[in-house]
């Protein structure tokens, strides 16, 4: 009895079952790594989500029913499996109809707070994200490969969706693409096996059992050496000029994470490249404040300092924003500001120069990260001016930024008294207050309580009303720090009003509460205030050397004097205050006038600093860490004797291969000779001679395939029947004509190997 052909296109598929086994390998290597970077908790149902598109998109493809049928359908049960599967997961002890509407009360409150420019607590919406993500991916390449046999197209597939996770996070996921790779290479070389076997069918060429087992073996030996090769080169740092072109996609990574702030901002994932809580350019107060123990990075200074990278200028009632303005590029060792400032201090008793040396220890996008006032960074830079005045907003590297690698910064370090703060006066430059005293949204209650504690206080300048504002904050005991807080329920109500006075939920708060409040209820009181972001004093592992880690991760608020520029006032309860020495009696302010740099200039050639005269900080290649020895000749030279040797070794098989090539011919007859060489290159392009095929017959159908060429390839098959059957001699005319036609005929035949393979690959062969 006859297998009906849709039975039998189930049963015995064209790809076979083995490339089905492949393509889950793929989609599970993709799964694996969402859930290794994990972006939230509870990601155990990626795996069966991709399970269950594979078989989907596979049982479509073969089947007859048309696209316009299949999309539908596919979309209908991919959401349906999505949602069954996270709400299993996320709801367990719900009915199914308690788990939709949970999710889609989930769903409804996480779009609500997003659009209020809030960070949502609700985790589900990003599982159903995820989840519809790799339904459409897995299902589309199943779909692709039984469908169409583009087998290219599905590799691509998965395999951007992975590489897109990858370059998302900072975690280690090298792993899964090794295995992807591997997975997707012999799904490759199985379906190009099969397209050859059907090739040869049609061509009615009979088949060796040993054939196809000997390709598939010396595939699979050729893919574990070229996975072999690829990790070997990675350790060798061969592969720094892709890392370069990774690195330089910061910027576009720095895009995404500020534009897509509030999406993102619920994601506590440390790894992550576009977490809320990463520095960049505005940045909206959620709730939560996620750090860890990671190490940043190593920083050989004489005390622990501040770190700034941002500041912000422009309070949004929920958040911050840096005012767009221009980029200005510094070339390492120039000025940072090379002509006036208003933030430039102009004390220099009240000041001292420091070169610290910054080691990262993991990535930071391309934040450079400065204490005080950056007098010169060493490193290519990149200023952001907000309004395009001369006020720093921020500092980048003007190159990408390798774990490993790091800069030196040379920065004016205050140790300005009490009372030079006190006597500076309130001549504030036009700059300065036309952009740090913005009181929008700040309520009236806010303004009276500042005004009441510097009244209290008898605080009558600005420093000492700042001081009593950063005491109040850090020592009243209705104020709570914790990492997770409260929000305002009214979406208008302004947040530092929210933390001073909503004795509801407890005025709860961590260093973003606590640093917008001090700016804001210091501008209430005229003084110009910003808030910087960066990482608060580090942790001492050595003399003259700290280490700062992720938990050092800080907002602070910065108060602007005359004459001695911004200043710290930190008022977060979990951090020790900024002590001062009193100084004495009050000292006039300073003069304001010419901008000239205290400080003086750099002598060309002579580092300005001594810290990196530390053994710790010895520049070495390749990066090091604290404590580290300096590594031998031996060890350093390691590299480059593995890359000669591999270099050495790639040469060598390549001038084999020609030498064989050249001499394979040589001791054939002339007329032989030049038809073994184009039969060898048609067999190449995948159009072999069939085994009944006579000399002529042959000739004639590849004439068909090279038109252009029918004179050459006649040519030379009269040469080969002269060769063969005449038992004479070929004259030397004749011999001249058949190797002038093969010199014509390399080129195009070449060609029709490309075109062949291309064709095989893209699914769009055409019947031979």
């Amino acid at each position: 009895m006859r297998t009906p052909e849709l039975v039998r296109r189930y049963l015995k598929p064209r790809e076979g079952w083995l490339s089905l086994a492949l393509l889950f390998v793929m989609v599970l290597s993709f799964g694996w790594s969402v859930q290794r970077a994990d972006w939230f908790d509870r990601l155990d149902f990626l795996n069966a989500v991709a399970l269950w598109a594979v078989v989907a998109g596979a049982g479509f493809g073969l089947s007859r029913l048309s696209v316009a049928i299949v999309l539908p359908l596919a979309a209908m049960l991919g959401t349906g499996i999505v949602l069954w599967t996270i709400g299993g997961e996320y709801f367990t002890d719900l009915s199914q109809s308690e788990r939709l509407m949970a999710l889609r009360s989930d769903a409804i409150g996480w779009i609500r707070i997003v659009l209020d420019g809030g960070y949502p607590s609700e985790v589900s919406p990003y599982a159903i994200g995820l989840g519809v993500i790799t339904w459409v991916t897995a299902f589309i390449a199943a779909w692709t490969l039984y469908r169409y046999h583009r087998v290219l197209d599905a590799i691509l597939l998965v395999g951007a969706a992975l590489v897109a996770n990858m370059s998302a996070t900072f975690a280690d996921l090298f792993g899964y693409i090794v295995l992807f790779s591997l997975a997707a290479l012999l799904l490759w070389l199985r379906v190009a096996l099969i397209s050859r076997e059907e090739n040869w069918q049609q061509r009615r060429v009979t088949e060796n059992a040993e054939v196809p087992t000997q390709i598939m073996r010396t595939g699979v030996t050729f893919i574990a050496g070229s996975i072999a090769l690829a990790w070997i080169l990675t350790t060798v740092a061969v592969a720094a000029p892709l890392t370069n072109v990774w690195h330089g996609l910061e910027g576009a990574w720095g895009d995404v994470r500020d534009g897509l702030d509030g999406v993102f901002g619920g994601l506590s994932n440390p790894d992550s490249r576009i977490r809320g809580t990463e520095f960049g350019s505005s940045f909206v107060i959620r709730g939560t404040w996620a750090s860890g123990d990671e190490a940043v990075m190593t920083v050989a200074e004489q005390r622990p300092y501040y770190l700034r990278t941002i500041t912000y200028d422009v309070y949004t009632g929920h958040g911050w924003v840096r005012t767009p303005g221009r980029e200005r590029r510094v070339a390492p060792g120039d000025p940072v500001f090379p002509a006036y400032t208003p933030e430039r201090p102009l004390s220099a008793t009240a000041f001292q120069l420091e070169t610290i040396t910054v080691l990262l220890q993991r990535e930071v996008g391309r934040n450079i990260f400065a204490p005080g006032y950056p007098v010169a960074v060493f490193s290519p830079l990149i200023v952001q001016e907000p309004g395009g005045l001369p006020l720093l907003g921020g500092l980048e590297s003007g190159v990408p930024l390798e774990v490993g690698t790091g800069w030196q910064i040379t920065a004016a370090i205050s140790r300005a008294t009490e009372a030079e703060l006190a006597g500076a006066g309130d001549a504030y430059p036009e700059a300065v207050l036309a952009t740090y005293l913005g009181t929008d949204g700040i309520t009236q209650r806010t303004r009276d309580l500042a005004q009441a504690l510097a009244a209290t206080a008898s605080a009558a300048d600005p420093y000492h009303q700042a001081k009593v504002i950063a005491a109040y904050l850090q020592r009243d005991p209705r104020f709570t720090y914790a990492t997770r807080a409260p929000l305002p329920e009214d979406p208008d109500q302004d947040l530092v009003d929210f933390f001073l006075f909503d004795t509801e939920n407890g005025q709860v708060g961590y260093c973003e509460y606590y640093a917008t409040t001090m700016a804001m209820m210091a501008r209430s009181l005229g003084i110009p205030a910003r808030v910087a972001v960066g990482y608060a004093p580090g942790d001492r592992v050595e003399q003259g050397v700290y280490e700062y880690r992720e938990r050092n991760a800080h907002l602070w608020a910065e108060l602007y004097f005359p004459g001695y520029g911004w200043q710290i006032f930190e008022a977060t309860k979990s951090i020790d205050p900024v002590v001062r020495l009193s100084g004495g009696s009050v000292v006039p302010p300073v003069g304001t006038g010419g901008g000239v740099d205290p400080f003086g200039e750099f002598e060309e050639g002579v580092d300005p600093g001594t810290i990196s005269n530390l053994p710790s900080f010895e520049p070495v290649e390749g990066g090091f860490q604290p404590g580290e020895e300096k590594p031998t000749a031996e060890v350093t030279s390691g590299n480059a004797l593995v890359i000669v040797l591999i270099l050495a070794l790639v040469v060598a098989l390549i001038g084999w291969r020609l030498f064989r090539a050249r001499h394979r011919f040589t001791f054939l007859a002339p007329g032989d000779r030049q038809w073994q060489r184009l039969a060898l290159a048609a067999d190449r392009a995948g159009v072999a001679q069939r085994a009944s095929e006579t000399v002529y017959e042959y000739a004639g159908w590849l004439e068909e395939q090279l038109p252009r060429q029918r004179v050459e390839i006649h040519a030379i098959a009269d040469g080969k029947v002269w060769q063969a059957y005449s038992g004479r001699s070929i004259s030397a005319e004749a011999i001249t004509r058949i190797e002038r036609a093969w010199a014509k005929l390399k080129v195009p035949i070449a060609w029709l190997a490309v075109r062949r393979r291309a064709r095989v690959f893209f699914g769009r062969r055409r019947a031979d």
